[in-house]
């Protein structure tokens, strides 16, 4: 028997207590530290207020999206649209500049002499003729309307200029005349071209 005051210690087997049974880990036992189980408490959904800000934010950038997109296409109509003008005056103007400066037979006179219609320019043979000129849809020489041309005008206008100033419109012969034809889709012009045909 060991004398009072000393005890003795026996060491147990890993795993058993001094009761005599085995001891068991926490999760052996069925218990399990708030950190293994998560916070459920901390957890929530949505709520009302942050599922409509959420639509409404979506809702902004989508518009955004679609603005940006809707200014493209525009932009790219508008490009079409003055190309497509450059074309069509172009074209016109390629006519004209072949022309005679004046009257071949001598006639003195501005805009279309006897014989030459308003209606068709089948029959122009100097510049000035072309004078007050216009047409919708644009046609040819010929009078064949040209194709994707709806909605198009044409219109000419032929002045004497003064050669030192192409600006400056003059109401006497200058041996300068400066042409300048327009087109117009629905009445909004798109493109304008300006050329010099000279006496000499």
């Amino acid at each position: 028997m060991s004398p009072p005051g000393n005890r003795t210690r026996v060491a147990l087997p890993r795993g058993q207590s001094a009761a005599g049974g085995r001891r068991m880990g926490n999760r052996q036992a069925g218990y399990y530290p708030p950190s293994a189980l998560g916070n459920r408490q901390g957890g929530r959904g949505f709520t009302l207020i942050e599922t409509l800000l959420s639509t409404v934010i979506v809702a902004v950038m989508f518009v955004a999206a679609l603005n940006t997109l809707g200014a493209s296409r525009v932009t790219q109509l508008k490009a079409a649209l003055i190309g497509q003008g450059r074309m069509l005056a172009e074209a016109l103007m390629a006519e004209i500049l072949p022309q005679h400066y004046e009257e071949p037979d001598g006639a003195c006179v501005f805009g279309r002499e006897a014989g030459e219609l308003e209606t068709s320019r089948a029959a122009y043979d100097d510049v000035d003729d072309y004078q007050g000129w216009s047409e919708s849809p644009p046609v040819t020489c010929e009078g064949t309307v040209l194709p994707d041309a709806a909605h198009w005008t044409r219109s000419v206008t032929v002045a004497w200029v003064d050669p030192l100033n192409p600006r400056q419109v003059s109401g006497a012969e200058t041996g300068v005349k400066r042409i300048t034809v327009v087109a117009a889709f629905r009445e909004v012009p798109q493109a304008t071209v300006v050329a010099l045909k000279a006496a000499y």
